[in-house]
């Protein structure tokens, strides 16, 4: 999975452009940079460090800002841009601390067909919910989806994405979860746990309940819970095992799987059931 997102922060000046009859475009003044870090995409420290390029915004019903409240709002198929940086959904809400010293934004909500660019990287939504000061967001709704140069991972409830350890970024993924890494492998379950390294590549991913991997030769393996290892290409599966391989089946309580190799092995646990195997000629 690549690399795939935001950590907002918004410092630079924007300059107010105006509103027109359908289109409304503004800069409003000294919020900090649009500048993410992926989860799915590599990114350096360069890429992470402040942008300071203008940001522009853009809706077609209405923009408010409000110095009272600390906020801006921007309604109506709502744009907001800065250098390779984008969010577009039909309302966008940016939050900043109103007794600081600058305007830097601290919380950006997003709804309504939400899509962030970054670069490479593409998360899209119903809702973006993005807390910049824990480096934390929730994506929502029923195709929510997070894609890089590396991989894509999609679920039919959230996807919230963590990156309090640059080094060892969190990517959670709920309801019928879906990864997809650039090596062709897919890893299924209702409930995917993805950390994620600084440069971007997959490190592990834990699947929990209806679990399935696929290699990339088809050769497919479900279970109660299973975990993969990316550098490795190691899974270790447990509870309810089964693999598939063309009309080869095992089963058993266990299996390690190696995908590089393609080596599969079934194991039961201490007084369990024998494993079982199904091979044709």
């Amino acid at each position: 999975m690549t690399s795939h997102l935001p950590q907002f922060q918004l410092s630079v000046k924007i300059l107010i452009a105006g509103i027109y009859a359908f289109v409304a475009v503004t800069s409003i003044p000294a919020i900090t940079s649009l500048s993410p870090s992926s989860a799915f995409a590599q990114t350096t420290n360069e890429a992470r460090a402040a942008d300071t390029s203008p940001i522009t915004i853009e809706a077609a019903e209405f923009l408010e800002w409000n110095q009272n409240e600390g906020t801006y709002i921007a309604k109506g198929k709502a744009f907001v841009r800065q250098s390779e940086t984008s969010i577009k959904a039909g309302h966008i809400i940016a939050r900043y601390n109103t007794s600081g010293e600058t305007r830097n934004i601290n919380h950006v909500i997003a709804t309504g067909e939400v899509t962030y660019v970054e670069g490479e990287s593409i998360a899209k939504g119903d809702k973006l919910d993005y807390d910049l000061t824990a480096s934390f967001y929730v994506l929502t709704g029923k195709n929510a989806s997070v894609e890089g140069p590396r991989g894509l991972m999609t679920a039919t409830e959230s996807i919230i994405y963590n990156s309090a350890e640059v080094a060892n970024r969190k990517v959670t993924a709920t309801g019928k979860a879906r990864y997809k890494n650039n090596d062709g492998r897919t890893v299924f379950g209702d409930k995917l746990i993805a950390y994620i390294a600084d440069d971007g590549t997959l490190k592990t991913i834990d699947a929990y309940e209806n679990t399935k991997v696929i290699s990339t030769n088809g050769t497919e393996a479900t279970a109660d819970k299973l975990t993969y290892v990316a550098s490795t290409a190691l899974a270790n599966l447990d509870g309810n095992v089964e693999i598939i391989d063309n009309e080869n089946i095992m089963r058993g309580d266990k299996a390690k799987i190696d995908f590089d190799k393609e080596i599969s092995r079934i194991i039961s646990n201490p007084g369990g059931k024998r494993v079982s195997g199904t091979l044709t000629p």
